[in-house]
């Protein structure tokens, strides 16, 4: 096994290389090397943000075509829907008058179905209404306007 002299570099190593200017010694000679990169950095930044604006302008022309048709398709799902809701509270009160074999409990049944129905709608709307009159937003503007209101008034304390 050879073991490298003092004053003799073993295979392995490498020459330290010559100490590279720092910027602070050259700013103008880095700003030129990065121009270009910087550059095309922003030619690309341009590119990504005209071709999302052009793929949203798209969707949004797709939407706005789209609209018709589902307006469509709703005013034909809600007479299924209602037809369906009838089916559903006719086989309930039929199941009711054939177990009980009484029609007026059946009939009963069926009005009751309706009547849980519009309570349900009507807890569901009063629910959704409230959510449309920005409660939290209205709060906090409330607490922000109390707040600005007891600093000048604790202001207003001070100076007297």
């Amino acid at each position: 096994m050879h073991t490298p002299e003092r004053n003799e570099q073993a295979p392995e190593a490498t020459q330290p290389q010559e100490r590279v200017s720092s910027s602070a010694d050259q700013p103008a000679a880095n700003w030129e090397a990065d121009r270009p990169q910087t550059v095309q950095l922003g030619e690309q930044l341009i590119g990504f943000a005209g071709g999302v604006i052009d793929l949203a302008r798209t969707e949004a022309l797709l939407a706005v075509h789209t609209l018709p048709k589902v307006m469509m398709l709703w005013l034909i799902m809600m007479p299924i829907i209602l037809l369906t809701w009838c089916s559903f509270s006719a086989l309930v009160a039929w199941s009711v008058v054939a177990l009980s074999e009484q029609l007026g409990l059946g009939m009963l049944t069926f009005f009751l179905l309706q009547v849980l129905l519009l309570f349900v709608c009507r807890w569901l709307f009063v629910k959704y209404r409230a959510r449309m009159t920005f409660p939290y937003t209205r709060a906090h503007i409330d607490n922000f306007v109390r707040s600005t209101k007891n600093e000048f008034s604790r202001r207003s304390e001070t100076k007297e």
